[in-house]
């Protein structure tokens, strides 16, 4: 309950011990989910739950909407009970939820694969890295240099492959930091001068 309390509700409200421990793991685990997510999403369209056919600009603007309302739950959330504690962690949840589905929407429309054509386009291009790296090597001789050519040309193949994987991972736990960003920006705003303005400035 901590962790989500402190993940969910941010520096600015949480008073748990969230913010002074790392947690990388998490954020790993979620650029793998979000990259299962959108794999089934190419590769089956179709099936995927409902969620995740929203249109990106309706995912933004339920995402803005709860941004802007989060720091309203948040203010209040340590004074409600168990039960409505759930529900308001439940709706900081699907904050973060309807801004990774506009995420995977938004590569969803520039990425295609074509599934009949894929084995032969992988194939075409490990072909075509080790005759590359087997003629850049020559020089080593015939036999020596196809040898050295085939071993860095399945070594940069590997690499590549484990490059666009680390991208593919890293890249959802970067969108969903700035998220956190972009939400601490309003928590602040409110905090340091919505809340004052309505509450008084003891009472914010």
């Amino acid at each position: 309950m901590d962790f989500l309390e402190g993940f969910l509700l941010g520096p600015v409200w949480s008073d748990t011990e969230y913010e002074t421990r790392r947690h990388a793991g998490f954020y790993w685990f979620v650029g793998w989910l979000v990259l299962a997510g959108f794999i089934l999403l190419l590769l089956k369209p179709d099936s995927v739950p409902g969620i995740l056919k929203l249109s990106v600009s309706l995912s933004i603007t339920l995402f803005a909407v709860l941004v802007v309302l989060s720091p309203l739950i948040n203010r209040f959330y340590y004074r409600l009970n168990v039960v409505v504690k759930i529900v308001a962690l439940a709706i900081l949840a699907a904050k973060y939820l309807f801004g990774m589905v506009a995420f995977l929407q938004f590569w969803q429309k520039r990425i295609t694969i074509d599934l009949e054509a894929m084995p032969q386009t992988l194939l075409d291009f490990a072909n075509n890295m080790i005759a590359s790296t087997t003629e850049y090597f020559q020089a080593l001789g015939e036999g020596t240099g196809m040898l050295v050519g085939m071993i860095a040309g399945g070594l940069l193949i590997v690499l590549v492959f484990a490059g666009i994987l680390l991208a593919s991972t890293l890249l959802p736990a970067v969108y969903l930091y700035i998220l956190k960003l972009i939400q601490l920006g309003i928590d602040y705003l409110y905090r340091t001068t919505l809340f004052p303005m309505i509450f008084g400035r003891g009472r914010a």
